[in-house]
């Protein structure tokens, strides 16, 4: 049996990064993707759960393998392909599309490891059902969700439409840390007031709740207690993207050492600020495989 700090389950995708009208990149991306590598650079015992079609496996891993991340990988007839698509170079205003999504994960996806902590990456919807979520709570001490996918459907033109998750309240019994930007808290709670969100979902079972809010910052909620988290402006802006999975891993990575959430949460948005400053994940080498 295999144990590891933390898993991280999700699809690594294909990324088509356009700011300002122009291809800037084509990029390895994914919840899968940038959390785990910001996990492994800052030391933490990661491995990763995913899928995508066999013919894209050895080019869309090989950051992950060149560092020796466990992965335990599954086919799927497709990869993921988004295209993230920021109309100007005001990086909190961003368009997404999809072409292409890799099959869902099951129970028998899981194998024989056990971790301290699971991190549930979906992208879109359908990715991982409430049976998954059940059996994922019996292989790991704490499970976390990034929500953002669970709220998405994708349409046939590759538009994206944001959907009200229907098992939410019972997917979130199996939560104990959920991050959902501002726009996901509100469709998960019916509410713009992000206090009320956090009191909602914490009600809901949730233990700690993590609401982003691009560029002002955040906000950690859990036991009663309510911290803001001010924004660290980067140095320089290059790509957002991966930006709320690189802020995740801060956040597990300090939480798992034991630090408290408003410690936790002032780390994870130093990282982010440093993922926002270059192309791909935050790594020792600050680049990642270039597609084009």
């Amino acid at each position: 049996m295999k144990n590891f700090d933390i898993c991280v389950i999700g699809h690594l995708t294909k990324d088509i990064i356009r700011i300002d009208g122009e291809v800037v990149r084509e990029l390895v991306g994914g919840t899968a993707y940038y959390t785990s590598l910001a996990l492994h650079t800052l030391g933490l015992n990661v491995a990763v759960i995913t899928k995508t079609a066999p013919e894209d496996r050895d080019r869309l891993l090989a950051d992950l393998e060149a560092r020796n991340i466990p992965v335990f990988w599954q086919p799927s007839e497709k990869t993921s392909i988004f295209e993230e698509i920021y109309p100007t170079k005001n990086l909190d205003l961003r368009i997404e599309k999809v072409w292409a999504v890799a099959s869902p994960f099951f129970r028998a996806d899981l194998g024989e490891f056990r971790a301290k902590t699971i991190h549930l990456g979906p992208l879109t919807h359908g990715d991982m059902d409430l049976d998954f979520l059940a059996a994922v709570a019996d292989f790991g001490e704490i499970i976390s969700l990034d929500v953002q996918g669970l709220t998405r459907q994708i349409m046939s033109d590759g538009d994206v439409k944001e959907v009200v998750w229907e098992e939410g309240e019972k997917g979130l019994s199996y939560i104990d840390i959920l991050k959902a930007d501002e726009k996901e808290a509100g469709i998960l709670t019916k509410t713009d007031n992000l206090t009320s969100a956090s009191h909602i979902l914490s009600d809901m079972g949730v233990k700690e709740i993590i609401i982003t809010s691009g560029s002002q910052g955040s906000q950690i909620y859990s036991q009663g207690k309510l911290v803001k988290i001010p924004p660290l402006p980067p140095r320089k802006i290059v790509d957002a993207t991966g930006c709320g999975d690189t802020y995740i891993a801060g956040y597990l990575y300090q939480r798992f050492r034991n630090e408290g959430i408003e410690k936790a949460g002032q780390f994870a948005a130093m990282v982010a600020s440093r993922k926002i400053e270059n192309f791909g994940a935050l790594m020792e080498s600050t680049g990642s495989i270039d597609l084009l």
